[in-house]
């Protein structure tokens, strides 16, 4: 009773205190999330548009070079004869000077161009380098670029490829550059740009505004050119999977957790850019306010357990001291006292239970004067209907201890009390049937006086469940049994004795065990008993019992059973198995 007392106010105080913070703490969380997810979309899709912006300004260079290089005809054709030509003139060479401090001017204005070429085809494999001038391709340090110029055979066009170069023999690691082709008659003429990425991925690096953030630059081969190196969150597969993507704002789950995807395609150039940013940088705020939630909801919980303990060990103590004076109100011997000062409602109403109590108690002591008046001319009147024996015995045993005790309330008067409750129990309206609370009830008043008369020489232990006081049964159904083990087993038995009744539902069926350890019953009178029981016959010393089958037969007809076993020193067993009964029967 402590432990669910105590639950029921843990849950009475921790529920209108946790409830409010979990929805706030929730509703925070969520709306946080979204507000900060569409906002980061937003932001993530401007950023690579500027990105885009810059970058597509860097392509234009391509356009400054053709115009200025190709598709000015006069300075196109000094070019083509200064490669082709095996030997340099005076023209030549002022032509090539005059040309070369141009492209020299060009890359030095452009901090992120690293160089660029323009190849004529010409059997001395000359090609115009912005940073050497005039140069052949078995003395330069980068080839790699005419091997894919000369691999190509399709119409005019233009690509990307992030490559990496040795500037110098003695470098052990390689310089990354992107390298633009523009192919403007296949195997013939191309300008190429190599750009620095370093510059380009600073920029990029720049821009971002969440650690951990990660943006990438695709060309149209889905192969990543330009990127700000935060960490590897992406293998190939995955890069291809953003690439074949068709939303622009997404989620994606990596080997580091979710990330948030957000990408702008260029529909000039087919490059793609990507912005990554994970979950636990993207959502700090709402995973803040969680934890703070989670830490209130703990705060909470610790105080509401201090507070009810504490209410509860109060009240609890309270409840205690009730539940001692309604045991000790049951004890007549036990002086009432009411508490000497009010002030809670728990002393309010330990007040008034106890005046009600001492009240209580005066009132049936003038009843049980009054029933015992009644009882008693009731008994003389129905004296041919009891047991003259028992009843001797009893108003014997009555008066006895009347004789002993004062003229207040005592044994002889609880005695009374007992036999008054046996005797309004039995004969009125004998026929009508009685909840096996009431029967059980009447069995106790019973157990009450023979262990008074036998100075509590036995114990009697009622065995059953709750449900099973509201079904109805026939009156007098116990008494007899245990009057059969009173004066057959435990009287003539040395030392104390034990009787059980125990009562069992089993489903449309109920089994009433009656059973003492007292002196038992020899084989051969068991015998015979058995075979009076089956023949109706009254006539024996078993007379309670007999007539307890008899009434159980013309009740129940073959719808019961009715056994004794027994065995001399152990004890004796009365078991009867009887139709459940739920209505009453008049």
């Amino acid at each position: 009773m402590r432990e669910k007392y105590f639950i029921k106010h843990l849950a009475t105080f921790l529920i209108p205190l946790l409830v409010p913070i979990v929805i706030f703490g929730a509703l925070s969380t969520v709306t946080s999330q979204h507000d900060i997810k569409a906002d980061i979309n937003q932001n993530s899709s401007f950023l690579l548009q500027q990105s885009q912006t810059q970058l597509e300004m860097i392509l234009n260079e391509l356009d400054t070079l053709y115009l200025a290089l190709y598709d000015n005809k006069e300075i196109f054709n000094e070019l083509s004869a200064v490669l082709v030509n095996p030997y340099y003139t005076y023209e030549s060479s002022t032509s090539n000077r005059i040309i070369s401090s141009f492209l020299n001017a060009f890359t030095s204005s452009k901090p992120y161009i690293q160089s660029f070429y323009l190849y004529v085809d010409n059997p001395n494999q000359r090609f115009l380098s912005s940073v050497d001038g005039l140069v052949t391709l078995d003395h330069y340090y980068d080839t790699a670029w005419y091997e894919q110029f000369m691999a190509y055979s399709g119409p005019p066009t233009k690509w990307t490829v992030r490559r990496n170069i040795r500037f110098y023999d003695f470098e052990t690691n390689p310089t990354a550059i992107v390298t633009f082709y523009n192919v403007l008659v296949p195997q013939k003429i191309g300008i190429i740009l190599n750009i620095r990425p370093k510059y380009i991925e600073s920029i990029l690096d720049d821009i971002t505004t969440y650690e951990g953030q990660q943006l990438l630059v695709l060309d149209e081969e889905n192969n990543v050119i330009f990127s700000n190196h935060h960490g590897d969150l992406f293998q190939d597969k995955d890069i291809e999977w953003i690439a074949g993507q068709s939303s622009a704002f997404f989620d994606m789950k990596t080997s580091q957790g979710l990330v948030n995807i957000t990408k702008v395609e260029s529909e000039r150039y087919k490059w793609k850019y990507v912005s990554a940013i994970p979950h636990s940088e993207l959502y700090k705020t709402p995973t803040r306010i969680f934890k703070y939630t989670v830490l209130f909801v703990a705060i909470a919980v610790v105080c509401g357990l201090i507070l009810t303990y504490y209410v509860v060990s109060r009240n609890y103590k309270q409840l205690r001291m009730i539940r001692m004076l309604i045991k000790s109100a049951e004890d007549r011997h036990v002086p009432l006292k009411p508490p000497g000062k009010v002030r809670d409602e728990y002393s309010y109403i330990l007040h008034n239970m106890i005046t009600h109590f001492i009240e209580h108690r005066y009132i049936r002591t003038q009843l049980l004067e009054k029933k015992y008046r009644l009882q008693f001319m009731e008994l003389l009147a129905l004296q041919s209907q009891i047991n003259p024996h028992f009843l001797y015995n009893t108003l014997h045993s009555v008066y006895w201890e009347s004789v002993a005790l004062t003229g207040k309330p005592n044994k002889a008067s609880e005695m009374i009390e007992d036999l008054s409750d046996i005797l309004s129990y039995s004969f009125s309206e004998p026929t009508k049937s009685v909840t096996w609370k009431e029967e059980i009830a009447n069995a106790v008043s019973y157990v009450n006086i023979q262990k008074k008369r036998y100075k509590d020489k036995f114990d009697v232990i009622f065995e059953y469940e709750e449900e099973i006081t509201q079904l109805f049964t026939m009156k007098l159904l116990l008494q007899p049994l245990l009057e059969n083990s009173i004066y057959h087993g435990i009287k003539e038995k040395d030392g104390p004795g034990l009787i059980k009744v125990k009562l069992i539902r089993q489903q449309e069926r109920l089994r009433i065990t009656v059973i003492d350890n007292g002196i038992g019953i020899e084989p051969e009178a068991l015998a015979e008993i058995r075979s009076r029981l089956d023949s109706d016959e009254e006539r024996t010393k078993h007379v309670g019992m007999f007539n307890t089958n008899k009434r159980l037969k013309l009740m129940y007809n073959h719808m019961y059973s009715f056994r004794i076993r027994s065995k001399p020193g152990l004890g004796t067993m009365v078991e009867m198995i009887l139709p459940v009964q739920e209505v009453r029967h008049d």
